[in-house]
């Protein structure tokens, strides 16, 4: 009934319009918050750019400091002005490096022995001091270092033009200053001194090595000019996009999108999260890898479990994009903290037979082996039995790829399926995973017990990998545990719980 309410003409055109005015409303406002945030976060990162560089600058002058400090105290001979004049031309952004005693400057890298005034109270922090220029180039900005030794010490002038061309090229959507004490220097190079800022939205961000802060001050211009650099097409075609809208809205009200559709959309929006199960070590029980479980994060029906999905997923061939998705995920995830990992660690995806009919997963599984290459880590790729995978040459040579590549090919759920012995003989298997539902009876039904003994003693005999999932209770360790079987999974050990939250348990 709800299906056809909403397919009435009249219902469809009145939501039709109601929706064109909401989206053309609404999305003049959007688009303004947008760039309001967006150059918000830009220009917060300009401010940390512009900090760095000028910490990058300051270091030099400090580089150039420490090979000169020997000489602190020093007579200006000939040996000293070399030394001064060496570090100008082997460090970047240095013009001059001079040594001073108490407030008279004796010994230049410029001009050798001369004797000048420093006024070192006017230093920020006794490191620092903004100049407008010197005799030699007096229009020409600079920044003196200053490292004092015990009233004796070393004057460093830095280059200006570079401090310039960081408050130039950074200060496209702000007004960006470099500020030293009560001076600052803006992006034309000019010093200043005092509060002389436009209006606008401050911010500010201070070295954590050198007394001096980088300010930005944030325009109304800037806002409308960030906005038709970032959103005149958005502002041009909103009136477009909201007829486009209206005429989707009309079509497709009423329409209940097929099961697939809303499959592929999901996906689009990246819903399918991995979680992540530990799989532990049979004598110790010590962390030594996780199986990647798919999980559906519907934006409202919340957390949707796999078995509601994955069988049209694996009918419709979606599945291959997603488990994509899941190595993409949990590589960009876990690459990054590869160290932290125990070692031979392994990951587990489940494939099924819609992976076997081209050669795409040996480039997913080289992708994901990639992202670990400081620490190698172990891929398992854990089949179903969902859907029988026929021999082919196609499947063959995808077995050989992934076995040279290093990859371990499990047979998951051994027992519940029809293809388990089948697939035994035709391909290689690496690793066998005794499934839940025999373990789960341990203890209760001598059959299952009697199955799992001989599940276990065929595994050995092929010389395969054995883990025991499904672990529930420690009857079932205490069952298992003479057998020395390799791997144990289950509740017991941790339930499946997304990326961040299995970081935080276990590594």
């Amino acid at each position: 009934m709800a299906l056809n309410w909403l397919n009435r003409p009249y219902i469809r055109i009145c939501l039709s319009v109601l929706a064109f005015f909401i989206v053309a409303a609404l999305g003049v406002l959007a688009i303004s918050w947008q760039t309001s945030q967006g150059l918000r976060r830009d220009t917060a990162a300009s401010l940390a750019q512009s900090v760095r560089l000028v910490d990058m600058t300051l270091n030099n002058a400090s580089t150039a400091a420490d090979s000169v400090q020997h000489l602190v105290g020093h007579d200006c001979d000939q040996d000293v002005i070399q030394a001064l004049r060496w570090e100008v031309a082997r460090v970047p952004n240095v013009r001059t490096v001079n040594l001073y005693r108490g407030d008279t400057i004796y010994c230049t890298s410029l001009f050798g022995k001369k004797i000048d005034y420093v006024s070192t109270n006017k230093y920020a922090g006794e490191t620092l001091l903004l100049m407008s220029g010197n005799p030699v180039t007096p229009g020409h900005p600079l920044i003196a270092y200053r490292r004092n030794i015990k009233g004796n010490g070393i004057l460093i002038g830095v280059d200006g033009y570079f401090l310039h061309n960081i408050l130039e090229l950074l200060s496209t959507h702000a007004y960006l200053i470099l500020q030293v004490g009560d001076q600052w220097m803006d992006s034309k190079g000019k010093i200043h001194q005092g509060e002389g800022w436009p209006d606008g939205t401050k911010m500010a961000l201070a070295s954590a090595r050198y007394p001096y802060n980088m300010r930005l001050v944030i325009r109304n211009s800037d806002q409308w000019r960030y906005v038709f650099d970032y959103a005149a097409v958005s502002l041009v075609l909103f009136p477009l996009v909201s007829i486009f809208i209206a005429l989707m809205t009309y079509m497709l009200l009423g329409r209940v999108g097929s099961p697939i559709s809303t499959l592929k959309d999901a996906l689009a929006k990246k819903q399918f999260v991995p979680f992540l199960q530990p799989v532990v070590d049979g004598t110790n029980h010590r962390l030594t890898g996780g199986e990647v479980l798919m999980r559906w994060q519907h934006p409202q029906s919340g957390l949707i479990p796999p078995y509601q999905f994955i069988p049209l997923a694996e009918e419709s061939g979606l599945i291959v994009p997603m488990t994509r998705l899941m190595m993409a995920q949990v590589r960009d995830q876990f690459g990054p903290i590869a160290a932290q990992l125990p070692d031979d660690f392994h990951f587990g995806f489940n494939i099924c037979a819609g992976h076997f009919k081209d050669l795409t997963l040996i480039e997913d599984c080289k992708a994901f082996l990639h992202a670990f290459k400081d620490k190698p880590i172990r891929l398992v790729l854990e089949l179903t039995e969902r859907e029988l995978i026929e021999s082919s040459e196609i499947t063959h040579s995808l077995f050989s790829a992934l076995r040279r590549m290093g990859v371990l090919i499990a047979m998951d759920d051994f027992g519940t399926g029809h293809s388990s012995l089948t697939y035994l003989q035709k391909f290689h298997i690496d690793i066998l995973k005794i499934d839940q539902s025999f373990i789960g009876r341990i203890g209760t039904d001598a059959l299952a017990g009697h199955i799992v003994d001989n599940v276990i003693d065929l595994a050995k005999r092929l010389q395969m990998i054995i883990v025991a999932e499904g672990i529930e209770t420690q009857e079932q360790i205490d069952y298992l545990t003479p057998f020395h079987l390799d791997y144990f999974q289950g509740y017991f050990f941790g339930k499946p719980v997304p990326a961040t939250e299995f970081m935080e348990k276990w590594l």
